[in-house]
Parts: C-alpha cells; sequence; structure tokens
C-alpha cells in the first residue's frame, strides 16, 4: 500500500531529522540511562557527613518531651517530686552549605569516586520545665558555634553492601552553657556554696564513618567513630567559677583530660514491613564516654547549712538512642520530618547539669532535616 504524498513527505522529513541527530531515536527497551552529573558549586548541599540522629549535641532540629530524673531545685513547688511531669527538649540546628565538590572516576550509578564538602553548624539545645505551673522555667541552654565543618567522602568502585568510608572534621567550635534564671535565683535563696558553673571551651571533632548513608534509599547498616579534643585551657580547663558564684573555699583541681570518645550505630531500613523510601525505618544509638568534672555536690545538711560531697574528676560513659520513622516527600532529598521514640541514660547533656551522674529521659520526639 503506498503513502499519500503528503504522509510520504513527512517520513522521509523525520529519518532525515533522526539520522542528524535532531530528533531522539527511541531507546531500546532496558537500555542504560546515563545519570545525572551530581550537582556542586558555593552553597551547594553535600549528601554525607550528616549527623546521626543519635548524636548527642548534633545539628538535627527536635522538639521532645518526656519525663526525666528531674531534681528538687527545678521544683518551684514543694510538693514536687522527681518525674511528676513531664518536661521539655528543644534542639534548633542549622547546616549552612557552603562548598561541594565531586572528583576521580565515576561508578555506574554516576557517583564520584570522590566528594567533599565544608558547611557551617550551629546548634541551640534547652531543657525547659515547661509545665510547672509558676513560671515554666527555662532550666538550661548550651550554643555550640565556630569553624566550618569539613567532610570527605571515598566511594568504593563496585559499592554493594560496603559502600563508601567518609571522614568529618570540626577544626575548632565553640560550646557555651547558660543556667536559668529561676534556678539561680533558687540556688541564691538557698545559699548553694556553688551556684553556677561558667562551662565554655573550644575544641575540635574528628569522625570516621562507614557505610555513610550518602543520600542513599535501602536498607542501610552505618557505623562511626569520633574524638573530641578541647584545645582552650583556661581557668580549670572546661569550665570557671566566678568569685560571685561561690561562697566558699573549694579546693577544685585543673582538668588533666581533654579528649571524650564516641561510638555510634544507625540503621536505615526502606523495604519490608512498614518501611519504603518514602518512609524510612530508623534506629540510632550512640555510646558516648564524657568528662565528668572535679566539682563537689553539695547536700542539705539535718541542721541547716550544706554537707559537701567531693567528687573525683573521671570518665563516665552515656548511651543515647532513638526509634521510629522519618518521613521523606522526595526519596532523593534530605529533607525531612521524623517521630521517634528517644531513650538517654547517662551524665547530664546539658552544660550546666552535667556533673549529675545517672541522668535519664524517655520521650517522644519530633525531629526536622533541612
Amino acid at each position: 500500500m503506498l503513502l499519500p504524498l503528503p504522509s510520504l513527505r513527512l517520513l522521509t522529513v523525520a529519518v532525515a531529522l533522526v539520522a542528524l541527530g535532531a530528533l531522539p531515536a527511541a531507546a531500546e527497551e532496558g537500555a542504560p540511562v546515563a545519570p545525572e552529573p551530581a550537582p556542586e558549586g558555593a552553597f551547594v548541599h553535600g549528601h554525607f557527613g550528616r549527623p546521626f540522629l543519635s548524636e548527642l549535641h548534633s545539628t538535627i532540629s527536635k522538639i521532645e518531651i518526656g519525663y526525666n530524673k528531674s531534681y528538687d531545685e527545678y521544683n518551684l513547688n514543694e510538693d514536687a517530686t522527681a518525674a511528676t511531669r513531664p518536661e521539655m527538649e528543644i534542639h534548633f540546628g542549622v547546616e549552612l552549605p557552603l562548598y561541594t565538590t565531586h572528583f576521580g572516576d565515576l561508578r555506574p550509578d554516576g557517583r564520584s569516586a570522590w566528594s567533599f564538602t565544608m558547611s557551617l553548624p550551629l546548634s541551640v539545645h534547652v531543657l525547659e520545665d515547661m509545665f510547672e505551673p509558676t513560671t515554666a522555667p527555662v532550666i538550661d541552654a548550651d550554643y555550640r558555634f565556630g569553624l566550618p565543618r569539613l567532610s570527605l567522602i571515598h566511594r568504593f568502585p563496585k559499592g554493594g553492601w560496603l559502600d563508601n568510608i567518609s571522614f568529618t572534621w570540626l577544626p575548632g567550635f565553640h560550646e557555651c552553657t547558660h543556667l536559668g534564671d529561676e534556678v539561680v535565683i533558687y540556688r541564691k535563696d538557698t545559699q548553694l556554696p556553688i551556684t553556677r558553673l561558667n562551662v565554655s571551651y573550644e575544641y575540635t571533632e574528628l569522625q570516621v564513618t562507614v557505610n555513610d548513608p550518602d543520600g542513599r534509599s535501602g536498607n542501610i547498616h552505618t557505623a562511626r567513630a569520633g574524638v573530641m579534643f578541647r584545645l582552650s585551657d583556661r581557668d580549670y580547663g572546661w569550665f570557671g567559677i566566678s568569685e560571685d558564684d561561690t561562697s566558699g573555699d573549694f579546693d577544685i583541681a585543673h582538668s588533666d583530660r581533654r579528649f571524650e570518645y564516641f561510638l555510634a550505630y544507625q540503621f536505615q531500613r526502606t523495604t519490608g514491613f512498614l518501611a519504603s523510601p518514602t518512609a524510612r525505618n530508623i534506629f540510632s544509638v550512640e555510646l558516648r564516654n564524657r568528662v565528668r568534672y572535679g566539682v563537689p555536690r553539695f547536700k542539705a545538711a539535718d541542721g541547716g547549712g550544706w554537707d559537701t560531697i567531693e567528687v573525683r574528676e573521671t570518665m563516665m560513659l552515656s548511651l543515647n538512642a532513638y526509634v521510629g520513622w522519618r518521613f521523606h516527600p522526595d526519596p532523593a532529598d534530605d529533607q525531612a520530618v521524623g517521630f521517634f521514640i528517644h531513650a538517654f541514660r547517662g551524665l547530664n547533656p546539658y552544660g550546666q547539669l552535667r556533673n549529675y551522674p545517672g541522668y535519664g529521659f524517655v520521650g517522644f520526639s519530633i525531629t526536622y532535616e533541612p
């Protein structure tokens, strides 16, 4: 059957355009498609070296409500006892992207063998007695900021279960802590011998991560080890004590410990029961060895005043764990909102209170990662 002349002309033109490359030819079914190159340059976000959910003081924003081991001075109502009402933990963090680049050979999945990213972290952590009926006081607030975070990842050529190894270095960071007004007033009124510690220092931190999630979906086991080293050495090392904040003469030794260590594990599940690339089941746990300062504690004496309990500086373990789901509107993007159960046990994680051992917290956490 002969084609009409206009149809024959259109067919001839189409064949010629395909031959010249002006129109794409139909791809064979199952043929590989070249992946789009990963974005790079100034203010581009890197997908690796990101904090674990269980990292003690991370840049992941969280609103948490739960029960913790509280102390008499936090409860302005004299009839209150420990853990009679929930308290809130509020974490606000940002990780401003500064620069990202990729180099080395491309793998079959389109990822470069190496990538480097630089970002600027900032975080604020607040412990608040939200449901105290008188003033709902802020108990403690900590701030952390400093130099940019540098992260480097090497992706193994064949990928697979052990996909990569990454390194993250925080060259210099500052932590400053602040005790809530109501707590300070309470301690002043009761003439506590030491009202507050000025916990303020600079540190550097190095992390090594095996099998970094690196923005991937799938069932991924990730392990991380890290070390923190205190750079500054003001006053007693980690802290100082103002003359206005003490009413006694105490023999407090200068800290001879500068290191803290941690191990962490995180499992991401996107397949199987109640899991998908947009609803990721996460289990994250961190074991951290921290310094307990050699600062005395005080107990109310039967006849009035205070009995002093000497405390020697030592290292103490703390365990932090989360389990729940993180929801990604776009599976290819790190932006996510999560809902988790959070449990902590160990040395109090808040700067002004970190000399209290045996601190526990169990509660519900809502998280946001941009």
